[in-house]
């Protein structure tokens, strides 16, 4: 809002001077002899033109430069509030894995433990070797299942940091949209230095 009017009374006061000034030149060539000074009053007003369409054409650059600065400002801050939100959703979803993942272990935990304690029952019952041979398979599926947790861990973890680079790494080239208007505004900028 602040552009705009600044802009407004830019056009205001070049369209005053500009009638001001075609006011001055017309009355002054009413007062002399027209028939000499006519060429020199058609270069004053052509000169006065240009100048007007300088000033003119400065106030636009100024008010694009404003608006493209602010939309750049308002994708940055959606951007930014973007990755925030997904960061938020990883950590929900990481934290109902761990908790889905945790009453998984309870489960398995307690059927390890089940089977071990009918090994060691079937000992104590004289069944020696098939209590053995129990108690071996519910240690080879405890031991089994704590390497997938740990292989499973160690990929999770691999996982997130791959995501989070690629999360920090994204910047106005991966999005299409900002890419155009950097690339036009910086265009524009180095026609204005020149």
């Amino acid at each position: 809002m602040g552009g705009r009017l600044s802009g407004l009374f830019r056009f205001l006061i070049g369209i005053l001077l500009l009638q001001a000034a075609t006011a001055l030149l017309t009355y002054t060539a009413l007062m002399t002899d027209l028939e000499q000074t006519v060429y020199l009053f058609a270069g004053v007003a052509a000169l006065l033109g240009f100048l007007v369409a300088l000033w003119f054409d400065s106030v636009v650059g100024t008010v694009r430069e404003q608006t493209l600065a602010q939309q750049h400002k308002r994708h940055t801050r959606e951007r930014e509030k973007l990755r925030m939100q997904a960061e938020r959703e990883k950590a929900k979803l990481a934290a109902r894995k761990q908790k889905d993942s945790g009453g998984a272990k309870l489960r398995t935990g307690v059927a390890v433990g089940g089977v071990v304690g009918v090994g060691v029952a079937m000992m104590f019952a004289q069944f020696l070797t098939l209590g053995l041979l129990t108690i071996a398979t519910a240690g080879g599926a405890a031991a089994g299942y704590g390497l997938r947790v740990r292989q499973e861990k160690r990929l999770r973890i691999q996982n997130a940091t791959q995501n989070n680079e690629r999360l920090i790494a994204s910047t106005a080239d991966e999005l299409p949209a900002l890419e155009s208007q950097s690339a036009t505004s910086r265009r524009r900028r180095k026609k204005v230095k020149e």
